[in-house]
């Protein structure tokens, strides 16, 4: 457990706890569709119904949002308190995972590592996409599932990073080859701009939101100091909470990991005072 330098009140976690409840119907709808829409398109793609740019649009969108559903399930949030459908977690976040052609297994080691860690240089997995530079920043989110590997690598004296190095390499494996039965099979321009090089963007946008922006400078490790949330004027909070898929208030989420995503936003509002009390960095770009 992250230290905290600054105590939470016991009202604060009393809200945390009242927003953990059953099954999360919206991520797992969030899943399914994004990977419906996937598979239509690059059906559609492939019988030449639908221009080349326009799938790229497509699938770009729906690894974007693909991840979300992921990182529910690593911290079982899909299902709530329901231990008896715990299942659904591995079943959203391996589907989910194979669309990102990363790993659901590999990824929750991962994730909590992050979790434990956060922005700790030696030990924390995400700290990947920390450049010298913007153009280094870019590169290191383009490559954020690369970068896992290394950490295990680096890692290799931990069995749990050993494990998740092998796991993530079969299930890489199984999507890449996917991909490249594709290639060689349908139409490689499809598999090349339509899919490989759009996924290779969402990705690169997902380590710039959910991991640059919401934890720069990297410095801070207290667990309510660690990561900030983005609060917008007006409707554009709306806006943008929505593209953002909520993470714009990914404090929340470090704060408590057991919230759905569904409701950062929410819980931000409700425990504003408490939760900068307790130390949250709130930037607000548009004052």
């Amino acid at each position: 457990m992250l230290p905290e330098l600054k105590p939470h009140s016991d009202a604060m976690a009393t809200t945390a706890h009242a927003m953990i409840g059953g099954v999360v119907w919206q991520t797992i709808a969030l899943s399914l569709g994004a990977a419906a829409v996937i598979i239509t398109v690059m059906t559609l793609g492939a019988l030449d119904l639908v221009p080349l740019w326009a799938v790229a649009i497509v699938i770009y969108v729906s690894v974007y949002l693909s991840y979300t559903a992921l990182h529910e399930a690593v911290h079982q949030n899909i299902t709530g308190g329901r231990q008896d459908l715990a299942w659904i977690n591995q079943a959203i976040g391996t589907l989910s995972a194979f669309f990102l052609s990363h790993s659901y297994e590999m990824h929750r080691t991962i994730h909590l590592t992050h979790h434990r860690n956060t922005n700790d240089p030696e030990h924390d997995p995400d700290h990947w996409v920390k450049g010298s530079n913007w153009l280094m920043t870019m590169l290191r989110s383009l490559t954020i599932f690369n970068g896992y590997f290394l950490f295990c690598r680096r890692h290799w004296d931990d069995k749990r990073m050993r494990r998740a190095y092998w796991i993530g390499l079969r299930d890489t494996t199984v999507s890449t080859l996917v991909l490249v039965a594709i290639a060689v099979f349908v139409d490689w321009k499809l598999a090349l701009f339509g899919y490989a090089i759009p996924a290779m963007l969402a990705a690169m946008t997902l380590g710039l939101l959910f991991d640059y922006f919401v934890h720069t400078p990297h410095k801070a490790r207290a667990r309510f100091e660690n990561t900030r949330v983005f609060v917008f004027p007006g409707w554009l909070d709306t806006l943008v909470t929505w593209a953002y898929v909520q993470q714009n208030y990914h404090g929340v989420h470090h704060a408590f990991p057991r919230i759905p995503f569904t409701k950062y936003r929410a819980f931000y509002r409700e425990t504003r005072t408490d939760i900068q009390d307790a130390g949250m960095p709130v930037a607000r770009p548009l004052g």
